[in-house]
């Protein structure tokens, strides 16, 4: 019925959305070790810029799939585009080892291809909103949020099942093997493969969401049914949200490799095991999270506002924990001049020379707040911030808002790994840690400061008399 929620599209877009974001992270703890192994030469400043050119190709990307979508009034073709395009760069990663072109510069050019594809991730998040309900909507939206947020926190983790086929692997043809730098590229295509079967046979573009808001705008007293104006400060506190979320969390994926590497003595298999353990952890704890507001729809009884602020603090607890005070007492070992028997030289390279001065963190409490105190924060901040954004621009809005939500997490994921990299080659990681606490604590500011604005959008049909509010038409007053 076209008054009833589209559950099958929402879920495919769901699964989608999942897949879509496990192929973004499932690269990172294995990324700058194939860097490493392709060109020993290569710096962890080349390396920050082959994290950011996805988000600049999913930034760049995602308003051409948004116009394109609008123009010819669906979201089906458009994603099987971008999936193609993920593909491709799941191609180009696998051909690596042919030295088509010099290896990290093919690295950076499957990256962005598979980052324009990615693109698709505001489409399928409008797609939510279209195929759902007034009713539905805020379970629809956070459903796909959190497919979304889980397969970014369990792409990671699904690097440990690769891990076992070691260097250089097992050959399939030619120079192309299937080992643990691979693994990633080649599930990859698996996933895309699942996705375009599902877009092509059972995904259909549903606008029962908007079927309402048409019938109203046709009405001869438009002015007075015309859906009120959001608030923008409230919806600009939302945006920071996911900026600064996206930020720190982006970039201790990016630098989790190479500052395990450093700071704890671990070689290039060891560092993939470790950080693929830690991230396992990590969606463990946001697939409960995620799970169970879907399952039991916390959100009515939950204060999103104060979960925000939560996340944020934990966050900022997370970095105290881990920074690395004066009064540590363990050292950071530095590489041997030459190698040993054959092996891999471990721990900080001889440029850097913040090493000689930096404490070495605890490597446990380094995992484990990792694995516990950020993924919780990061599950809380994207359930709860979504929600209130959602409900903060009303339906009208929410291609163009979500779209620049997007956007925004782009921009942060573009921008984080480039300055991060070059700062802890630098000076380790106390100033990246010292950015990003600053970062969370204005957002616990913004949160605290207009948390009375941060509600939901209040229709014509809520308001009593004496209410007021602006549209497009002007002021309305309601008696």
């Amino acid at each position: 019925s076209d008054d009833q929620t589209d559950w099958g599209s929402i879920w495919i877009g769901s699964v989608v959305c999942f897949l879509t974001a496990t192929q973004f992270s499932i690269y990172f703890s294995s990324l700058w070790p194939y860097l490493l192994q392709l060109d020993d030469t290569s710096t962890e400043n080349f390396f920050g810029v082959i994290a950011a050119v996805y988000s600049l190709g999913q930034a760049v990307s995602s308003p051409i799939f948004g116009f394109w979508s609008n123009r010819i009034k669906q979201t089906k073709m458009p994603t099987i585009v971008g999936i193609s395009l993920a593909a491709f760069g799941n191609v180009l990663y696998i051909m690596l080892p042919l030295n088509i072109i010099t290896p990290k510069y093919m690295m950076m050019v499957s990256r962005a291809v598979m980052g324009t594809g990615g693109g698709i991730i505001a489409l399928l998040r409008t797609s939510a909103v279209t195929a759902s309900t007034a009713k539905d909507r805020a379970r629809a939206i956070s459903l796909n949020t959190g497919a979304f947020s889980l397969g970014l926190t369990l792409g990671p983790a699904l690097q440990i099942f690769f891990t076992p086929l070691s260097y250089p692997g097992i050959q399939l043809f030619g120079n192309i093997r299937l080992n643990l730098y691979t693994g990633p590229a080649i599930s990859g295509l698996v996933a895309n493969a699942i996705c375009l079967a599902l877009l092509h046979f059972k995904y259909r573009d549903s606008t029962v969401g908007l079927h309402k808001v048409a019938k109203m705008e046709n009405e001869s007293h438009e002015r007075f049914f015309a859906l009120p104006k959001f608030d923008w400060i409230a919806a600009a506190v939302c945006i920071f949200t996911r900026f600064a979320q996206m930020f720190v969390v982006t970039n201790l994926e990016t630098i989790g490799s190479p500052l395990s590497m450093t700071m704890f003595a671990w070689d290039r298999e060891t560092s993939v095991f470790y950080n693929s353990l830690m991230h396992g952890a990590f969606s463990i704890v946001g697939f409960i999270i995620y799970s169970a507001n879907t399952i039991f729809n916390f959100g009515p009884k939950m204060n999103h506002r104060l979960s925000c602020v939560i996340g944020l603090l934990i966050i900022i607890a997370f970095h105290l924990l881990t920074y690395p005070w004066p009064f540590l007492t363990s050292k950071i070992k530095y590489q041997e001049e030459s190698w040993m028997n054959g092996t891999e030289p471990v721990g900080c390279r001889r440029t850097f020379e913040w090493c000689e001065y930096t404490p070495q963190i605890n490597v446990y409490v380094y995992m484990i707040s990792y694995s516990l105190m950020v993924s919780t924060a990061f599950a809380l901040i994207s359930v709860s911030m979504n929600t209130v954004y959602s409900v903060i621009i009303g339906p009208r809005n929410q291609g163009t808002m979500q779209g620049i939500l997007i956007f925004i997490g782009s921009c942060a994921r573009l921008t984080g790994p480039i300055v991060v990299a070059s700062l802890f080659s630098h000076s380790g990681p106390g100033i990246p840690w010292i950015i990003e606490i600053v970062i969370s604590l204005i957002g616990v500011v913004l949160w605290l400061v207009f948390y009375g604005r941060l509600v939901p959008l209040k229709m014509g049909e809520s308001l009593t008399a004496g209410d007021r509010y602006r549209n497009k038409h002007g002021m309305v007053y309601k008696f």
